[in-house]
């Protein structure tokens, strides 16, 4: 799998980064949302990329591809209204470093070892989409959206999948930074071979990538 992975273009690559650099900079929000759960805060974002799917100048603006176009016009027939199931993905810092080959991060500083272990994190499902091909990952990241908001709660860096059941699932990305703010960063997974129906489903399709997932409920936030 991994070699699948890493078959991106550079030039794409380096497309995909800028659309995804603009879409959350035109949606990040920050806050006082302490109150909110992750799960909760997660939703939202789910439910602005459903409306990124469901618009046609939105999706204009960013592609002239027929192709790319119908593809998000069937993200967005979806049903987001409610997940069937929703996973909490943790991966631990030292399988973190070892996915991209980063080894030995002792001439690092703690600053940018940490900078480095999210971006890697992160980047986890754009690799999954970029095994549906160029399109699946362009299409996932054009209708990117993220926010910021402020958990007292939040310790980890940690990925919620949202699975639904007449929907394509979402992946949101929890980075946790200075003074308990928060950036979730949410994205569709259009990879067909990616299995999310149970929380082994999961930790097997990542059998090179030592994860750990369990299911999160509502009331456990």
């Amino acid at each position: 799998m991994k070699k699948r992975i890493r078959r991106i273009s550079n030039g794409l690559a380096v497309v995909i980064a800028l659309i995804m650099v603009f879409s959350l900079s035109a949606c990040n929000q920050a806050g006082g949302a302490g109150a909110k759960s992750l799960y909760a805060q997660g939703l939202e974002v789910v439910q602005l990329m459903s409306e990124m799917a469901q618009s046609e100048e939105y999706v204009k603006f960013y592609t002239g591809s027929d192709e790319i176009g119908s593809m998000i016009q069937t993200i967005g027939s979806g049903d987001f209204a409610s997940p069937q199931a929703v996973y909490a993905i943790s991966v631990a810092d030292e399988n973190l470093s070892a996915i991209v080959g980063l080894g030995n991060l002792d001439g690092v500083s703690e600053k940018l070892q940490g900078f480095l272990k999210q971006r890697v994190l992160a980047s986890l499902v754009t690799q999954v989409n970029a095994m549906g091909g160029t399109e699946s990952l362009a299409a996932s990241s054009i209708c990117t959206a993220g926010k910021i908001f402020v958990n007292e709660g939040a310790t980890e860096d940690v990925i919620y999948l949202y699975v639904y059941e007449n929907a394509a699932p979402v992946a949101v990305t929890f980075t946790v930074g200075e003074n308990q703010a928060v950036s979730a960063s949410g994205m569709f997974i259009l990879y067909d071979g990616f299995t999310c129906g149970s929380a082994e489903e999961i930790k097997s399709f990542f059998q090179y990538i030592t994860v750990e997932v369990s299911e999160v409920l509502p009331e456990q936030e």
